[in-house]
């Protein structure tokens, strides 16, 4: 019993991680209408950032903030020079195209500066470890969880309370009528890319202690989130954390007590099932045309 107490928790743990991955990802999906496949260099440049702080001296918890301001802000410019002049209003195979090959450029200028080799990232909770309800579990991870936790937990306020969250969500479900209604809708498009690059980088630099970080590391987190945000359904960000949830949990039992070499299958076959059943996610609407 302690085992699967111990093993739904690593889970939970697991799929909070990836909620802060595919949040990011449906946001820019569901309001901008990209598919972004450069989200994975955008986690990998939040761990760098974080190790270029952390190896300067700067504390864990006041680098961690400032890496995600450091992408923020090559997000912002990226969204200003290559995404808001040639996609927006372009077909999802021109994103394809467009994100893939910024994703390949930014890991190449990974490689240019740091280097192939993995690196690791220094924080003071990652060899401490406390016991909670009768389980052992490592600071860093439960640190993780709490942050994951707080950062959905206040982004799904923010949409629901404020405006500018109110104005996020008409965009979602109707660009051309949000715009009619005197939203600013290049402007909120612009924020929820930022928002999204911030969530990826943000999971980048909370995982990072955990595991050494090298360039290619985004590539993995890009092929959880895209699973998660199919299993929960595309645009949908509660769909977006339940699929997460459910990710995280049943990887972790199935490491547990089958096969860790396996695992991966796993998130595929639920990813498969889904489209075959239920094509539009768990918590997903059935797509219409976006104009």
């Amino acid at each position: 019993m302690e085992l699967l107490v111990q093993t739904l928790f690593n889970g939970l743990v697991l799929g909070a991680g990836y909620a802060v991955i595919a949040v990011g990802l449906t946001l820019i999906f569901g309001i901008v209408g990209i598919a972004n496949f450069a989200h994975g260099a955008f986690f990998a440049m939040g761990g760098y950032a974080c190790y270029l702080l952390t190896s300067r001296g700067v504390n864990y918890f006041i680098a961690v903030p400032l890496a995600v301001l450091i992408v923020v802000a090559i997000g912002a410019v990226t969204e200003w020079v290559v995404i808001r002049r040639s996609l927006y209003g372009d077909s999802h195979h021109g994103s394809l195209i467009v994100t893939f090959a910024l994703g390949q450029a930014a890991v190449a200028g990974l490689i240019l500066i740091f280097g192939p080799d993995p690196l690791p990232v220094t924080s003071p909770l990652r060899q401490s470890t406390m016991r909670f309800l009768g389980i052992f579990v490592t600071s860093q991870r439960a640190f993780i969880f709490v942050c994951s936790v707080l950062v959905l937990g206040a982004l799904g306020l923010w949409l629901r309370l404020s405006i500018k969250g109110q104005q996020v969500v008409a965009v979602a479900q109707n660009a051309r009528g949000a715009l009619y209604s005197g939203i600013d809708v290049p402007w909120i498009r612009a924020l929820a890319f930022v928002l999204g690059v911030a969530a990826a980088a943000l999971a980048g630099a909370l995982l990072a202690p955990i595991s050494t970080i090298y360039p290619t590391m985004g590539y993995s987190a890009l092929i959880v989130g895209f699973t998660v945000v199919i299993l929960g359904g595309m645009g949908s960000i509660p769909g977006a954390m339940l699929g997460a949830l459910l990710i995280g949990v049943a990887n972790a039992l199935f490491e547990t007590y089958v096969s860790v070499s396996w695992t991966p299958a796993l998130g595929w076959g639920l990813v498969i099932a889904t489209l075959l059943f239920r094509p539009q996610g768990l918590l997903g609407q059935v797509q219409q045309h976006r104009h």
